[in-house]
């Protein structure tokens, strides 16, 4: 593999990216291994295989051979070892972990981003399998952002990409160190911040939706914490019958994107996320 080549203008305050750091990693799932090898092949190490697999995946088998990446023919069991799943569709790849951005990288993408922009933040959404379903309902929108702080949003897992079924490839994490000062920015951005709660808050289908919106999603246990939600412009909340107390995070947020894109007039944007120059997806 030929070696990275970075602009003059580096994003790093040194001029040279850091050391390579991140994981290699047992993604699984048919839609998840096809996604990952046609947004960034270069992070691709190994792939494993069922028989039964070989025409859907015949592609990627001839692009490993002329990359000489090794991949190897294995039976369902040797699949579920590897990936300590039985969800893994007949394909594994072992491949390095994707890359997040810090805010300060991200924040430069954001500035160039057309409206109507939409961003999903992350208080305490740690479930993979949630996390999983909600970057497929972003894929789905064409969001591409979701924010979190470090020590809260969760790094994508083989689990949460496979339950993505290909979305986590199509998002960016982007990671706030100091999340009340840099929602602050946003907000001064001109972006509306929204809290999302069980029972207080305005109903979602009387809400006006500003074209830069920020929905803040919380834990189905705690919700959003309270600070985070006092700073928000607006709460809402998703009406229903009261015979469950909520619906599931990522149901609740497909509701919101839904009624915010109906608003918008918009169709969902179907550009991928873009990275720093330098940085490999």
């Amino acid at each position: 593999m030929s070696q990275k080549k970075f602009p003059r203008k580096s994003p790093w305050p040194t001029g040279v990216p850091p050391k390579e750091t991140r994981k290699e990693l047992k993604y699984y799932g048919s839609a998840a291994c096809l996604a990952l090898w046609q947004r960034r092949p270069h992070d691709v190490i190994r792939i494993y295989l069922e028989e039964a697999r070989l025409p859907q995946f015949a592609a990627m088998l001839k692009w490993a051979a002329a990359q000489r990446k090794a991949y190897h023919i294995v039976g369902a069991d040797d699949l579920e070892k590897l990936t300590d799943s039985v969800h893994h569709q007949g394909v594994c790849v072992l491949a390095r972990e994707r890359i997040a951005l810090s805010f300060n990288e991200w924040l430069p993408l954001l500035r160039d981003e057309a409206d109507p922009q939409l961003l999903l933040y992350l208080d305490g959404v740690e479930n993979p399998h949630n996390l999983g379903a909600l970057l497929r309902t972003c894929a789905h929108f064409g969001i591409r952002y979701v924010l979190g702080t470090a020590d809260r949003l969760p790094k994508l897992s083989p689990s949460a990409c496979r339950v993505a079924e290909g979305g986590a490839e199509q998002v960016m994490l982007v990671y706030l160190p100091q999340a009340a000062r840099q929602l602050r920015q946003l907000q001064e951005m001109g972006y509306q911040l929204l809290g999302t709660s069980v029972r207080q808050g305005t109903p979602l289908y009387a809400h006006h939706f500003g074209a830069r919106s920020i929905l803040i999603l919380g834990s189905e246990v705690d919700g959003v914490a309270p600070p985070l939600a006092k700073s928000a412009d607006a709460l809402l909340t998703v009406p229903g019958s009261g015979l469950v107390e909520s619906l599931n995070v990522s149901v609740a947020f497909g509701v919101m994107v839904g009624e915010y894109f109906r608003q918008q007039g918009a169709r969902p944007i179907v550009k991928a996320p873009r990275t720093p120059p330098g940085r490999r997806r």
